[in-house]
């Protein structure tokens, strides 16, 4: 039988741990990539930024890669050709649009060492043709597919090869103006057994390094949103790192896979080559930097987007989503890392969530979105500490 004196200890026991829980808990609240957006004039744009434009073994030429996304519903659009695929003595980049023509000129003769040494007309399945994007109502963007080794997509500049290691491409790029994110990274993990940490120094020492995907083609490698979400978690708030989807398209089987969904007002057509209006190429390389994005996954090739997210409300202690037709919703789930375990974890159903909902391990969460024609993934909406 239980004394009193020793119900008073155990209690006394209880009460103290609890007061120890509460104080190591720490006051937090929510930093959002989209709470400076305009949501009401907010537009939505279908991007591509890593496609192949028919410089290697691909089924499409440049202007036939650029009319099939045009007919998908792509606003923006990089033609990023592999830089080993690229002769750089004659070109450095599948850029501008309305010189294509040019292009196929300065490179019809060339030889391409990693196709058996065809010349790029014998690849081509017809002499490249001219497109504006202006005509096309599209934003054009400049880049490519650099091996960094690890490859990489680079956008909104020329550079052409990558350098001897990562840290050296990531460095050209900078000094360039541009900005990359890390193309199929599970590819990386699988072969050379790359690890979380080894992408999070990266981050650190690149500005210009803004994120990786999440999704490659239909899903090459499954394990890259865990991946993902375990470079967030240790590198926090202060050092954020956006999603994306890639298709890598090579061939018609591989397009129409994935819409990065940049949040634009006022879009115009343009590009940033001193020949075309910019429109707003510029806004589409300040919404990259910041977040202002989203991924939309079919459930099958070629989906559309059936919904948008209209509104996000943050406060210190709740994120709110609005749909604009929550009636194509099946399910909202709010993802994070977890530490103990290494993986992703669901915390939450429902279009808000709470601070509290969140456990104390965690830094950040992002919502999936899902419905019959395919699922939203937002960007992370982080936790910061109260000083």
């Amino acid at each position: 039988m239980i004394s009193l004196k020793n119900h008073l200890i155990v209690l006394i026991v209880i009460l103290t741990g609890s007061m120890l829980a509460c104080s190591t808990h720490p006051e937090r609240e929510f930093w959002s990539p989209y709470q400076d957006i305009n949501w009401p004039e907010i537009g939505y744009y279908d991007s591509e930024f890593h496609t192949h434009p028919g410089l290697g073994d691909e089924q499409y030429d440049p202007h036939q890669t650029i009319d099939r996304y045009h007919e998908e519903g792509y606003r923006i659009l990089v033609l990023a050709g592999h830089d080993y695929d690229i002769p750089d003595d004659h070109i450095n980049s599948i850029y501008p649009w309305t010189g294509l023509s040019e292009v196929y000129e300065a490179i019809k003769y060339v030889q391409n060492p990693t196709e058996g040494n065809k010349t790029y007309e014998e690849m081509a399945n017809e002499p490249f043709q001219d497109r504006d994007p202006v005509a096309l109502g599209m934003v054009s963007v400049e880049g490519n597919e650099v091996s960094g080794p690890h490859h990489m997509v680079s956008l909104f500049n020329s550079l052409t090869t990558g350098g001897p290691t990562e840290a050296a491409t990531l460095r050209n790029i900078e000094e360039l103006g541009g900005i990359v994110y890390f193309a199929h990274p599970g590819r990386y993990v699988d072969r050379w057994g790359l690890t979380a940490y080894w992408y999070v120094d990266l981050y650190l020492r690149f500005d210009a390094l803004i994120g990786q995907a999440v999704f490659n083609r239909e899903d090459t490698h499954p394990l890259d949103r865990d991946f993902y979400d375990k470079i967030v978690h240790i590198l926090g708030h202060e050092r954020p790192v956006w999603l994306f989807g890639e298709d890598d398209m090579h061939r018609e089987t591989t397009l129409g896979w994935n819409r990065d969904v940049i949040l634009l007002e006022n879009f115009r057509p343009g590009s940033m080559h001193p020949d075309i209006p910019d429109g707003s190429a510029p806004d589409v390389y300040i919404a990259l930097r910041k977040g202002h994005s989203y991924l939309w996954k079919p459930s099958e090739q070629y989906n559309k987007r059936a919904f948008n997210i209209s509104d996000v409300t943050v406060t210190a202690t709740r994120v709110n989503l609005t749909i604009d037709d929550q009636s194509r919703v099946n399910e909202i789930r709010w993802m994070t890392h977890n530490p103990k375990t290494g993986t992703s974890e669901i915390i939450h159903y429902g279009y808000s969530i709470s601070e509290s909902n969140i456990p104390v391990y965690s830094g950040f969460v992002r919502a999936e979105i899902e419905g019959e024609e395919g699922t939203i993934y937002t960007q992370p909406f982080y936790l910061k500490e109260i000083n």
